[in-house]
């Protein structure tokens, strides 16, 4: 590719953790490629957009950092460059297109005979407007040599083993996005729902425990396979069992499809429904025991997961036949070859968009545990992010594992086992995640959990501690650690604030609500970094409290019913450059107060931030102002959760502020915010512990 010489203030680009400097690396003309990376001055206003639509330039992903994905036909690049807000026009680079965690691994087997003939699984993923994927599947095979017939298409990726020498040569093919390696999932493996403060009661009301709730639980099956022949926490609980990993499996009875030989869906499902029952360990049961369960097994009959693509494919049966709403996934990729951070990818994007085109529909994600695992790698004074993969969504709520008040003694040697709940447990991944987004979004107890154990007769060899009943001789509940056990803590909790807001009049409550009153209810742990807890550990309380008055729409802003002390707003959807502002004048308040607004929108798929939301809290007296996101100082571009903690809580009008600073060509979004003021979190009650 010949080359010229760039801009005397080009920038550096990086897509997908490669980076090329175009004082280095700028292209000529684009006649190998249609596909260009397009850096812009600044944010491209209505005229700017129609302007290159005009010249045959097609919007695809914003890359972050003023870097656009476009599709562009003509080889020649001079009229985009003669534009005044355009920086720097290059083309999209085949280099690009293999991630720099894959990259690390090349270039440490490059040269053995392990790097061409050791095949590995990858996903080939397209560029939006290539719609032949089979004739790319052809081209794919004759490049890889490999068998055709092993080669699986979906709607939009090509997923099949590869040795490494190889991909390069794919990525050579023009209508190839992105290589990405396929992982194999895992599983992320009472007194907790007290912490959180589930289930719940209103003003003398009945408790709210998720009734009227369904909720999908995708994880490795459930007990025997049987929602009427089944472990005593769950009668009359389970609505479906959806067989995934083993549906295709016609050796095995119904049942066998869908049992759990490991326990670990069996412990999930009973966090989050389990009927209270006392046990040797005290009494144990679920968050929501109201609700029901729609339940999907990936478990293969290799006992491994099942790599389902695309993950749409999953969620949509539970959500579109059985209502479910909530989405709790205790599962998710590890690090991968080479034990890596994973970026954001085709999981990701999955997530992203089925949530952005169903915005009632809230997916919970692990953390993942492998913060131990990434440390060991490279032993380190600091703490290395690990989250990625699933969990990198924008748009799930990503649950890591925190402490709890129950204690487990080893008969063998008398050891307590115990971790302060004010603590995050040792494995739980760290963020941010690889684009220096905020994850996890909160913690919730997953240590030392006791749920219903699985009576399948495999799951036996689990050996963690175990309780037995005198009701039900014959079952067992077991304990079990790790942001699998987090994570449907909180998906239960959601039901139960799904229950509370139907109770307010909100009958189909937006996710991006959701997940702000959880974030925006959550305790900040002290002295824990945001890495590690991001927004902090669930309160349920906290959250219910914001809804003492229903959540007021966008229309009703300036609404007597505004409450200062607490509440929420759905926004409605923005284009770029409009502004939504209001006013919240809290009554004078004693000391150890806080004001907390919580901004939450659903973003389109993309690694970096597609439309771009500000948000802002204003002194109405001195002008101080802070903005939501990482720093309360500077506007944050990188976040579609962000958030403005005013301690000591103001005790003059604030202004809240929301503008809609970037978005993508065509596209509007909306948004929701919750507020509250109350007393910050100064840690648990050791004595009580």
């Amino acid at each position: 590719m010949s080359q010229v010489e760039a801009p005397a203030d080009a920038q550096s680009i990086e897509v997908n953790g490669r980076i090329v400097n175009p004082s280095e690396h700028y292209a000529r003309d684009a006649r190998n490629t249609d596909h260009i990376i397009l850096t812009v001055e600044d944010t491209l206003n209505d005229d700017q957009k129609a302007q290159l639509q005009k010249l045959q330039v097609e919007f695809l992903e914003d890359l972050g950092n003023g870097n656009i994905l476009c599709r562009y036909h003509p080889a020649d690049l001079k009229p985009l460059r003669g534009l005044k807000f355009v920086k720097q026009v290059d083309v999209y680079r085949n280099l690009y297109k293999i991630p720099a965690v894959l990259l690390a691994l090349i270039d440490e087997l490059k040269g053995t005979a392990e790097f061409e003939t050791q095949s590995y699984p990858m996903d080939v993923m397209p560029h939006q407007e290539v719609t032949d994927l089979e004739a790319l599947a052809d081209s794919v095979a004759e490049i890889a040599q490999a068998d055709r017939s092993q080669i699986r298409v979906t709607s939009n990726q090509i997923r099949l083993e590869v040795p490494l020498g190889k991909l390069e040569a794919i990525a050579a093919d023009d209508r190839v996005r992105i290589l990405e390696e396929v992982v194999t999932p895992v599983l992320l493996d009472d007194q907790a729902k007290h912490i959180v403060s589930a289930p719940i009661h209103i003003q003398g009301d009945s408790e709210f425990r998720g009734k009227g709730q369904t909720i999908a639980v995708f994880d490795s099956g459930f007990d025997l396979g049987s929602v009427e022949d089944c472990h005593p926490a769950f009668t009359g609980k389970v609505q479906k069992l959806i067989p995934v990993g083993r549906a295709s499996d016609m050796n095995r009875t119904e049942s066998q499809r869908v049992d759990d030989p490991k326990g670990h869906g069996t412990h999930v499902c009973g966090t989050i429904v389990g009927q209270e029952i006392k046990t040797s360990q005290g009494s144990v049961g679920g968050v929501a025991q109201d609700a029901n369960l729609v339940i999907s097994s990936l478990e293969k009959a290799d006992g491994d997961l099942i790599s389902v693509a695309p993950l749409k494919a999953l969620y949509e049966v539970p959500y579109k036949t059985y209502g479910a709403r909530v989405h709790s996934n205790s599962w998710g990729d590890g690090l991968g070859i080479g034990r890596r951070q994973r970026p954001y990818g085709k999981a990701a994007a999955d997530i992203d968009e089925f949530v952005r085109n169903n915005p009632d529909a809230l997916i919970c994600f692990s953390a993942g545990n492998n913060n131990l695992y990434m440390n060991e790698r490279e032993p380190s004074d600091t703490q290395l992010p690990s989250i990625g993969s699933q969990a990198a969504a924008k748009n799930c709520l990503t649950v890591g594992a925190s402490g709890s008040t129950r204690t487990v003694e080893d008969p063998k040697n008398g050891k307590v086992d115990w971790l302060d709940p004010d603590q995050i447990c040792p494995v739980s991944s760290r963020g941010p995640t690889a684009e220096k987004r905020i994850k996890p979004d909160v913690v919730a107890p997953g240590f030392n959990i006791f749920s219903a154990h699985s009576r399948h007769p495999r799951a036996k060899t689990f050996s963690g501690a175990e309780a037995t009943s005198e009701s039900y001789p014959e079952v067992l509940w077991k304990i079990r650690s790790g942001t699998s056990h987090a994570t449907p803590l909180v998906s239960g909790c959601i039901a139960i604030l799904c229950e509370v807001l139907q109770s307010k009049g909100c009958q189909n409550p937006p996710a991006a609500l959701l997940k702000a009153l959880m974030i925006n209810g959550a305790d900040k742990l002290p002295s824990v970094d945001i890495a590690a807890q991001g927004f902090g550990r669930i309160n349920l309380q906290s959250s219910v409290s914001i809804l003492q008055a229903p959540p007021v729409m966008a229309k009703d802003i300036n609404s007597p019913s505004l409450s200062p002390l607490g509440g929420s707003l759905i926004g409605s959807p923005l284009r770029q450059g409009d502004k939504v502002e209001f006013s919240l004048a809290p009554a004078p308040f004693s000391d150890g107060i806080e004001l907390k607004i919580t901004m939450v929108y659903n973003d389109l798929s993309g690694s970096a931030i597609q439309n771009n939301l500000n948000f802002s809290v204003t002194d109405s007296v001195t002008g101080e102002i802070k903005h939501g996101g990482i720093s309360e100082d500077a506007i944050d571009k990188q976040n579609n959760v962000e958030q403005v903690v005013w301690s000591p809580a103001p005790q003059v009008p604030v202004t809240v502020r929301v503008i809609a600073q970037k978005n993508f060509p065509g596209s509007e979004q909306d948004f929701v915010l919750a507020w509250s003021v109350s007393a910050s979190y100064g840690g648990s009650n050791k004595d009580d512990v």
